[in-house]
């Protein structure tokens, strides 16, 4: 699957070609919140199931979502044909036939960015997992409490460390908006279209809902003004007499029965994040 980083456009001659009905969208868009996909590789089987439990427990209080992949040896990890799909590895140094390290090195020769998380029985084996240059070293013993801290912290490094981005996928392929190039979004019957600074003109088109939209995106200064409008709060100029004045201009009808609440969210956060 292809994938692209869009960025705002500036010009009409480099607006993608609006979607017409009459084109053949063969799949519907989809806006995808990011999935952590985590590898365990541990040789007792009971225990390796403890570890997944703590994992998906883990992300689903957080309302996160996770896919987990277990294997119980490193021949069985190596033999996958999907390692570059993970971001992080909860694997056991003394495994049967081969060492956790060895495994880890390998894992990161098919996927330089994985997160090594080593978790053993044995305290002595903690130095070797640093040369692989291992996040953390857990033992198993402590498994309870230092899996979720771990966990939040992989969380964190990677909030800081990747850009906000809109996923949509569509017709095969999956364009990355990033959250500061979208003033707002606005449903046009059965499809989404994204605007940017250029008043009127959007950036991309495609077919979704807004109540699809991820959370992610209301956790980081989007809000919906309306049945039909989404709008980028850092973007705002002004909200009043049931409008809403984006930077460039454009201005949106806001809800009269959430007229109160959107103003006073807006407010709130202007207060708290200020103006660019």
């Amino acid at each position: 699957m292809g994938k692209q980083l869009a960025q705002p456009v500036k010009s009409e001659q480099q607006l993608p070609r609006p979607l017409g009905e009459a084109e053949a969208l063969t799949e519907r868009a989809f806006l995808l919140e990011d999935t952590m996909h985590i590898l365990i590789c541990d040789d007792d089987a009971v225990f390796a199931a403890r570890v997944e439990t703590l994992v998906r427990d883990f992300f689903a209080r957080r309302g996160l979502q996770v896919e987990c992949t277990v294997c119980h040896s490193g021949e069985e990890t190596l033999a996958r044909r999907d390692l570059d799909l993970y971001q992080v590895a909860l694997l056991d140094v003394d495994l049967d036939t081969m060492n956790g390290i060895s495994l880890g090195k390998q894992l990161r020769q098919c996927s330089p960015e994985i997160c090594l998380v080593y978790v053993s029985a044995y305290l002595e084996f903690a130095p070797e997992g640093y040369t692989v240059n291992a996040f953390r070293y857990i033992l198993k013993r402590d498994l309870d409490c230092q899996l979720p801290r771990c966990l939040d912290a992989i969380l964190h490094e990677q909030d800081h460390r990747a850009p906000k981005t809109l996923t949509i996928r569509q017709n095969r392929t999956e364009t990355e908006l990033p959250y500061d190039s979208i003033y707002y979004l606005e449903s046009d019957l059965r499809k989404i279209n994204v605007y940017g600074d250029v008043a009127h003109q959007p950036l991309c088109s495609y077919y979704g809902k807004l109540n699809e939209l991820p959370q992610a995106l209301f956790e980081n200064g989007f809000l919906r003004v309306g049945r039909s409008a989404v709008v980028n709060m850092k973007y705002i100029r002004q909200i009043s007499s049931y409008m809403v004045t984006l930077r460039n201009g454009v201005k949106l009808g806001v809800s009269r029965n959430g007229y109160a609440e959107i103003r006073s969210t807006y407010l709130e956060w202007k207060g708290q994040f200020g103006d660019d």
